[in-house]
């Protein structure tokens, strides 16, 4: 099958919507784009899709969706009808959607396919007028915690055809980390293992352009009384330069940049976790703290 493929959109619970929002909109330049149902819709500004969308109560993560053609959703759910998995149909569920089509994981997490009205590609001088020029460019990737992570994995090899860029095992081969995509970017969703059930997500980022974009947008959250958890650096897993912080409502955010692009038959990589004493920088320095490396929300 051939299409866009890339990561769409996310929805996200947070602590406190109207607090969340005043951040997202003021801080990170994000443009509110609709609200429904207790649902508010972000967008980076480049395009008229939304990128995020929060809802109050609690934290991590509601769906994610992937961007795909209107006849490749309906494949994909033909071949899910053959699964045991709650699968829905959510045609125009949402601020620019067309087709959709949502399936639970294994371990809950929902996954959804979408077309979008919009599709053009991301241009700076269309930019919408409530958009900040340090805001992001667009949703890079998700990276979720999984209490089934080798099944949800599995599923999505097997019904929905992503592919497993990296993995980090233990010495005994079971999955500590993956990393897969749907496309040609090393990853639009991560797996990190938890065995929390009520915790499904590690970190959702976003796409600057490169680290001069990376360090304003630093600037602009220290200004607002938000500091890094860890970075900036380069990532061993798809190369691509990273900061994290803990963002408003209580959820892990990425800062990305230059992410790596794959062959289609690129082969996944495997580290076994004992092996190196820092899984996450590729640049070494300080490892990051136990808490970065199991907490999420």
């Amino acid at each position: 099958m051939t299409g866009v493929r890339k990561l769409e959109h996310a929805t996200m619970a947070v602590t406190d919507l109207e607090e969340s929002v005043d951040c997202y909109t003021d801080v990170f330049g994000l443009d509110e784009l609709d609200r429904r149902d207790g649902v508010v819709y972000l967008g980076c500004g480049l395009d008229e899709n939304y990128d995020l969308a929060l809802t109050e109560g609690g934290t991590g993560i509601e769906h994610f969706a992937i961007r795909l053609t209107d006849a490749e959703i309906d494949a994909y759910e033909r071949r899910l009808a053959d699964t045991e998995a709650d699968v829905r149909r959510t045609d125009g569920a949402e601020p620019g959607q067309e087709s959709g089509v949502r399936v639970s994981l294994p371990s809950g997490i929902d996954v959804e396919l979408v077309s979008v009205a919009d599709t053009r590609y991301l241009h700076p001088t269309k930019a919408t007028a409530d958009r900040l020029g340090v805001a992001p460019l667009d949703l890079d990737h998700i990276n979720l915690m999984s209490d089934a992570i080798e099944e949800d994995v599995a599923f999505l090899e097997d019904h929905l055809d992503f592919d497993v860029s990296d993995e980090i095992v233990e010495e005994d081969g079971s999955t500590v980390q993956s990393w897969m995509r749907h496309g040609r970017f090393h990853h639009d969703a991560g797996f990190t293992r938890t065995d929390d059930p009520a915790e499904t997500l590690h970190h959702i980022a976003f796409q600057f352009e490169s680290f001069d974009h990376i360090k304003l947008f630093c600037d602009r959250l220290a200004q607002h009384g938000y500091q890094l958890e860890y970075g900036p650096s380069r990532h061993n897993a798809g190369s691509n330069l990273f900061a994290y912080f803990w963002g408003p409502g209580g959820n892990r955010i990425e800062l990305s940049a230059e992410m790596a692009t794959l062959d289609p038959d690129t082969e996944t990589g495997v580290r076994v976790l004992e092996e190196e004493s820092n899984t996450v920088s590729s640049w070494g320095g300080s490892p990051p703290k136990q808490e970065f490396l199991e907490k999420g929300s």
